[in-house]
């Protein structure tokens, strides 16, 4: 039987480890949160591209560690994420049209790593949030925001849109007209209004960023781990879907899940009228 933290993890598809990582800093806690820190403070955690080859290998990393039930995703320094590194995405420009999309599908692959890895992630926003930054904390499960942080999609200023994720995704969690405005106007928003646009659930000062981090993440490990994910699964699948077969994806879910262990230790111990010991 393999033992938990201690299974097998397939390479990496970018071929990195850990001990190689210099943009991303990656620790696993004891209490089972995965901390990934985007680590370029000098450049408010802009992303280049070994940061996104470095990111992608680390939630490799913690897909594939049973010991991790939480990821959190944070910034080095006093900023979340600046985008896209400017300086690089002028080279970026120079490049013809298939090429560039190609290069632009590197952004949504590691985007869509963390959408649909069957682990919550949480971005805890500890300042500056911009373009990029952005459309990567819309890819996480829930966001909570210090309250010096500020949002802004200013791609339209340069001439361009946001094309890494806010076009597409971000309608469902702020709406349409919400979502044009940000978009169409580049302005800023600070943490309060990101709230009340349901962009962030919650805002706090920013010395208990990370506390109230620590306490989702415990909030979310209460569960059985294989349905935590699993929920997470369906409920992203559903949203493009229609009605019918989001409630056949529901049950298909739920009868795999009604066979687990963890589901019989769940009966138990509501009957017992103890905690449960789940395992995954």
């Amino acid at each position: 039987m393999p033992v938990p933290g201690q299974n097998q993890i397939p390479e990496s598809p970018y071929r990195i480890s850990p001990e190689e990582f210099d943009r991303v800093r990656l620790r696993v806690a004891d209490s089972g949160i995965c901390w990934i820190t985007l680590n370029r403070p000098e450049r408010l955690n802009a992303f280049d591209w070994r940061m996104l080859v470095e990111l992608r290998a680390a939630l490799w990393q913690a897909t594939f560690d049973d010991s991790v039930r939480v990821i959190v995703i944070t910034g080095e320094g006093r900023g979340f994420c600046a985008g896209r590194d400017i300086t690089e995405l002028r080279a970026q420009r120079a490049l013809p049209g298939n090429s560039y999309r190609s290069y632009v599908r590197t952004n949504h692959a590691v985007f869509d790593d963390i959408e649909t890895v069957e682990k919550p992630v949480i971005a805890a926003i500890n300042g500056p949030c911009a373009g990029g930054g952005v459309e990567l904390a819309i890819s996480c499960d829930f966001r909570i925001a210090s309250a010096d942080a500020v949002f802004t999609l200013p791609e339209i200023r340069i001439g361009v849109i946001p094309a890494s994720g806010a076009c597409s995704r971000m309608s469902r969690i702020i709406g349409v007209e919400r979502l044009k405005e940000m978009v169409m106007t580049g302005r800023k928003y600070t943490a309060v209004e990101a709230r009340e646009m349901s962009l962030v659930s919650r805002v706090v000062p920013g010395d208990e960023l990370i506390a109230e981090a620590e306490s989702l993440a415990a909030d979310l490990m209460t569960g059985a781990p294989r349905a935590v994910g699993l929920a997470k699964h369906v409920i992203n699948t559903c949203l493009s879907t229609d009605l019918h077969t989001g409630r056949e994806i529901e049950r298909l879910g739920q009868s795999w899940l009604a066979q687990s262990d963890d589901s019989w230790e769940g009966l138990s111990a509501f009957l017992e009228k103890r905690d449960p010991d789940f395992h995954g």
